[in-house]
């Protein structure tokens, strides 16, 4: 590991660091309110309710405390991950004691008992998160063996068939694929009165007529024989969001078992792909046949093309591809995801905003002529205001999805995947050199082109803005918890999720240089990591800032600022994972080659790689240090072992 020491004076530091200091102290500290006012004395969730049953909703549960983990491993406060731990365990034992319509509990050890891997995708995040916070605690390791365990061909639970490369049912978990039954109090909680009618089922060739038929309550009891018939079993693409549970795995043990099923199962897909005329099919049967419970039709299942379109299609690929470069190195992966979207843009429909101006309209959706029969807001039609269609594809509308291209190009870093993103920019939303004060959605997104914005050197206040509409957003859910006083006024599945006051995204652009995981299911992927080296913890030591000032094809630009009055180490890791290489280094100016002995590495002499796959930087007490390095993009084995866990005996 190579070593070097600020010697840049930073007496007043600039804004941006006191801003991202004060965020995570803020973030701790509201976070320890929020247990104190929203759960019981062991942590535990007011939800569900004892009388509950049903198999929704323990998602939502953790979606109100899954990025604790997240937020202590950039440098948040121990307590933030005490917290996690402490509701995660309450959470469970709750889950354990609530019954479904089958017989067992809603987590069966440990695990979803039969949900789809949107939900399941979401719940999982947790998962991911302490392996980057905690992958010493043994808990944490047993879970991630345990959880992708039950998807090896010789589980009992039957979720996977190796010989067909099938997950065998779109809803699954600990008790296999059998429990997916739509018809089930409570399994699936919209009834009639939901946009069934938007959800596109191949129902035309049935005694449905028109899509109204699906939402008038008569016609509900058979509309659920007719999921159960279709779309109950065989596999979906939201099922590859099972790599992401397969590589945490790996990422904890290096069992090459793990990673073998990620490429086996990704491959499957790309060959099924492939069949099909270079689009992703929606539905699989547990044979392999596609379109084996649809009459031979590749799309109408589960979350597919005409379920919800390319916002639950784009999912799969995208997070399997990253997953695959991740534990393989082979960007090649990413033409899966990347085919998808060419797909959607070959047969888009310029829209002109002005006169200078024009935003490309995307189809969303495929389904058969007459499925697109309903009323619908924000997508092209026809002049009498029908819903437009055209060869099958209809929902044309702007690229509603941005992590998917953002996602590509972050991967990939080549030019033509960075000029897909401005493709598909819309030009009648929001100017990319603004934040807004609120988040848009639940997980925080619409940032994206503002973050890239800034990297294009377009929007240089980026950071300061973010770090403020961040902790507005934080501010916001202090004001709610004393409007409420100290007691939710609902309690639902949602409760925790919508006063969790801990956002993370800021964070993970300006430090770690990454984006947001894809938040269905998708693992983090950064440029660099940092690590308190005194304390031997992950994370921005206590008063250390961090600001990744460029990501490009070749490296990147990063500042370490040490805000605080006491001399620090941070050791910055390149990627997430340790996947990455430095490959040369330019400190405050002064360069260093990979084997030139830089810093006060003694490496060089006791025989040591010299390769730079971390750096040891020591900031004394008003310090800061401008770092420039290139950087080989997954060339290294991925693994969640701290620095320093090689050097333990």
């Amino acid at each position: 590991m190579h070593e070097f020491e600020a010697t840049a004076e930073a007496t007043r530091p600039p804004t941006w660091a006191h801003k991202q200091r004060a965020l995570f102290d803020l973030t701790a500290d509201a976070v320890d309110r929020f247990v104190a006012d929203y759960t019981g004395p062991d942590g535990e969730p007011f939800w569900p309710p004892d009388d509950h049953v049903g198999v929704d909703g323990f998602d939502d549960v953790v979606e109100g405390f899954y990025n604790w983990p997240l937020v202590y491993a950039m440098g948040g406060d121990e307590r933030l991950l005490d917290h996690a731990r402490r509701v995660y365990e309450a959470a469970l034992e709750r889950g354990a004691e609530t019954e479904t319509p089958f017989g067992h509990p809603m987590v069966v050890d440990e695990f979803e008992q039969c949900r789809d891997w949107f939900h399941l995708g979401e719940g999982n995040l947790y998962t991911y998160n302490m392996g980057l916070a905690a992958p010493d605690d043994d808990a944490v390791v047993d879970r991630a063996k345990k959880f992708a365990e039950f998807y090896t061909a010789d589980s009992e639970t039957g979720n996977y068939d190796a010989e067909n490369r099938v997950v065998r049912g779109p809803m699954n978990g600990s008790m296999g694929p059998e429990f997916c039954d739509f018809s089930a109090y409570e399994h699936h909680p919209y009834g009639a009165d939901y946009r069934w009618a938007r959800h596109g089922l191949p129902w035309r060739d049935l005694e449905f007529d028109e899509a109204a038929d699906l939402l008038d309550p008569a016609n509900e009891e058979r509309l659920f024989e007719v999921l159960n018939e279709r779309c109950a079993k065989g596999d979906i693409p939201l099922n590859l969001n099972i790599t992401s549970l397969m590589t945490n795995a790996y990422l904890h043990t290096g069992d090459d078992r793990y990673r073998e099923w990620v490429t086996d199962y990704l491959d499957a897909w790309r060959e099924r792909t492939a069949e099909n005329g270079g689009i992703i099919p929606d539905n699989v049967g547990r044979s392999g046949e596609i379109g084996e419970y649809t009459d031979g039709s590749w799309y109408g299942g589960y979350y597919g093309w005409s379920w919800g379109g390319w916002h639950y299609i784009g999912i799969g690929p995208t997070v399997a591809a990253e997953n695959a470069v991740l534990l393989e190195g082979d960007r090649e992966y990413l033409d899966f995801p990347r085919s998808q979207l060419d797909i959607l843009i070959e047969n888009g429909i310029e829209v002109a905003e002005d006169d200078v101006h024009s935003t490309l309209y995307i189809p969303h959706k495929y389904g058969g002529e007459g499925d697109y029969h309903y009323d619908a807001s924000g997508v092209l039609t026809e002049d009498d205001g029908e819903v437009l269609w055209r060869d099958g594809w209809y929902e044309f509308q702007p690229h509603t999805d941005d992590p998917y291209a953002v996602h590509l190009w972050y991967m990939s870093m080549r030019d033509e995947d960075r000029n897909r993103v401005r493709r598909l920019r819309d030009w009648g939303e929001q100017d990319w050199r603004r934040v807004d004060p609120r988040a848009k959605t639940k997980h925080g997104d619409g940032h994206e082109y503002a973050w890239l914005a800034y990297l294009d050197g377009e929007f240089p206040d980026y950071p300061n803005r973010i770090l403020e509409a961040t902790r507005e957003h934080v501010d916001e859910r202090l004001r709610l918890f004393d409007a409420e006083g100290n007691e939710p006024t609902t309690v639902d599945e949602d409760y925790l999720r919508d006063r969790n006051p801990a956002f993370h995204k800021a964070l993970l652009q300006l430090t770690m240089g990454a984006p947001q995981p894809v938040y269905y299911g998708g693992l983090v992927m950064a440029q660099v990591r940092h690590f308190d080296a005194r304390r031997e913890r992950p994370g921005l030591p206590a008063g250390v800032a961090a600001l990744v000032e460029s990501v490009t094809k070749d490296g990147l630009e990063l500042t370490l600022v040490n805000t605080g009055a006491r001399r620090e180490e941070v050791v910055v890791q390149a990627g997430a994972y340790g996947e990455h290489r430095f490959t040369a280094v330019e400190t405050d100016g002064a360069e260093h080659g990979v084997d030139d002995g830089v810093g006060d590495s003694d490496s060089a002499s006791d025989g040591e790689d010299n390769s730079m796959d971390a750096l040891r930087v020591r900031l004394p007490a008003g310090s800061r240090m401008s770092i420039r390095a290139d950087l080989d993009r997954f060339v290294d084995d991925p693994s969640y072992d701290h620095p320093w866990s090689e050097t333990e005996p």
